[in-house]
């Protein structure tokens, strides 16, 4: 459930109020970039955000199983961004956050609304600059990361992580191995975690 701050909730519960929730935007170029959809600039957290025209799209599913995406379309009729675009190589994940702050509640250092993504895609013309978004990470990834088991090595045999200089060919990534090639210094296993076990890490 969405927790909005106490001057928040007061003035969205007034019949009418002369507040206004405000989408707030970075998109973090090695230059960060802050813009926010209002009539006039907006300074929040000590940054300046300039007002300048952009939309937000709905958030993207379909029934195929792939992950849901943004759309973000900046206007580029002044060209204004298109070089920091073209420097970051069309700004394939680049991290893009988006908030939403009330207009009477600037001081607060919460965001009402804080959404972090990544840019997957984007596509420039003479009217917009757009910006596909997704997660950070695909859904269809492992997880967790990472595996840590007693006996077993996962670095490539004789590979730079591994370092062995043996004269037998292959090796079975054990401690046993290892040890008969005079390598055990450099095992990539764990041996001291319990028998039974195999730690993860995600």
């Amino acid at each position: 459930m969405l927790s909005l701050s106490a001057i928040a909730k007061a003035e969205k519960n007034k019949l009418s109020t002369d507040s206004a929730f405000i989408i707030l935007l970075d998109i973090c170029f090695e230059e960060p970039i802050r813009i926010c959809y209002n009539i006039e600039d907006v300074i929040w957290n000590g940054n300046l955000y300039q007002a300048f025209p952009f939309s937000l799209g709905e958030v993207g599913e379909d029934s195929t199983g792939s992950d849901p995406n943004l759309e973000i379309q900046v206007d580029n009729v002044s060209q204004a961004l298109q070089y920091y675009v073209e420097e970051a190589g069309g700004g394939n994940n680049t991290e893009v956050i988006v908030r939403v702050v009330n207009s009477k509640a600037l001081d607060e250092a919460t965001a009402e609304v804080e959404e972090h993504y990544v840019v997957q895609k984007c596509t420039v013309n003479q009217q917009y600059i757009t910006f596909t978004l997704g997660s950070g990470y695909s859904s269809k990834t492992r997880r967790p990361l990472n595996r840590y088991m007693k006996n077993n090595c996962t670095f490539k045999y004789k590979g730079l992580r591994c370092g062995a200089t043996s004269e037998l060919k292959t090796c079975n990534h054990t401690l046993q191995d290892c040890r008969e090639r005079n390598n055990s210094q450099r095992f990539g296993g764990f041996p001291g975690i319990d028998q039974k076990g195999v730690y993860i890490n995600g």
